[in-house]
């Protein structure tokens, strides 16, 4: 660069310095630009609310963190849904007629909801007028507790009933496997008869045997009072086998009984599974699955002033110095088409 275009940088940037009413006309035009972009385009006032939600849970799971997260995202799915925005619109219905217009979908292009975890959770309602701002996000909130109310005794309820499925499933299972262990009795039972063996039938029951007979006379005892205890009547243990047939005939008759009365019980406990899973499956649909882990509280009852997204100052502030940056960018063009100029001149 030699001197005369270096002077002529020199000179044309003082000269751009000392034209200070037209640096302060082109800021005052971009402030009278971005007001009036204000006033054309006004933005959307913000009402806020805070809410409580806690979790607290005795239960052990794999993973409690997924749990945990996954019943966050679920009580936000439910605070903006259309099941719980449409009460939310019919108590601002009552409120203001303009509401009354207005579909689930509609409040929620107003309503957002921020959080990290549980703790405090932030509502928020917007709208281009103040007044209807503060009326969504306080009927938000209103609609909230009482809907997380109700769920909450729907949980309680479901644990109720989860207890009772488990006691089901547990007595389902015993009287299978009480089934399952006659017909395993009956079967050794019916097997063993040496009374058919005329050599046999005149001898001792072997050691081994009686105790395993003892064995089963006391499994079949387990609901019987002390004086109908089939133990109680087994034959002495030098007496011939075939003194064992009365003994094993009335086993056998026991075990019958007893089988009858577990077959005429399972099928009730079947059905009543069968209806308490109905039961649980509708009442956890109605609680949106959320456990009685989970709480809502209202925290506070304040409901903050409804303030613009975006203030008129601060938009007519933004207009004038972007109309000085593009003021400064012609300003150097100028200079640079210039220097070209002087260059080629």
């Amino acid at each position: 660069m030699d001197a005369s275009s270096e002077w002529s940088w020199r000179a044309d940037l003082f000269t751009l310095a000392h034209r200070w009413y037209v640096w302060l006309a082109l800021f005052l035009i971009g402030c009278g630009i971005g007001w009036a972009i204000a006033q054309l385009l006004p933005a959307p006032y913000r009402a806020e609310a805070d809410l409580g939600v806690f979790y607290q849970s005795d239960a052990v799971f794999r993973n409690v963190d997924d749990y945990k997260n996954w019943e966050m995202g679920q009580l936000q799915a439910l605070i903006l849904s259309d099941q719980l925005l449409t009460l939310v619109q019919a108590r601002l219905s009552a409120q203001d007629p303009f509401w009354r217009t207005q579909t689930p979908a509609d409040l929620r292009r107003r309503l957002h909801v921020y959080w990290r975890n549980a703790g405090v959770w932030h509502l928020v309602a917007e709208d281009r007028q103040p007044q209807r701002a503060a009326q969504l996000v306080a009927a938000w909130k209103a609609v909230i507790l009482d809907e997380m109310g109700r769920i909450a005794e729907l949980t309680h309820r479901l644990k109720q009933i989860h207890a009772e499925l488990q006691a089901l499933g547990k007595a389902k299972v015993a009287t299978e496997q009480r089934l399952a262990e006659l017909q395993a009795m009956a079967n050794i039972l019916q097997s063993w008869q040496p009374w058919n063996d005329p050599t046999a039938a005149q001898q001792p029951v072997p050691p081994l045997q009686r105790w395993q007979l003892l064995e089963l006379a006391l499994r079949l005892d387990e609901n019987r009072s002390g004086a109908n205890a089939l133990a109680s009547f087994l034959p002495a243990e030098d007496v011939p086998a075939a003194a064992y047939q009365p003994w094993v005939e009335k086993a056998l008759v026991s075990i019958e009984t007893q089988s009858k009365l577990l077959q005429d019980q399972l099928p009730l406990l079947e059905r009543r599974l069968s209806e308490m899973t109905t039961t649980y499956n509708e009442v956890a649909a109605a609680s949106w699955y959320l456990s009685v882990y989970l709480g809502v509280d209202e925290l506070n009852a304040e409901i903050k002033a409804p303030r613009p997204l975006r203030p008129e100052g601060l938009v007519a502030l933004i207009g004038g110095l972007c109309a000085l940056l593009v003021g400064v960018l012609v300003g150097f063009a100028t200079i640079q088409w210039r220097k070209e100029r002087s260059r080629k001149g």
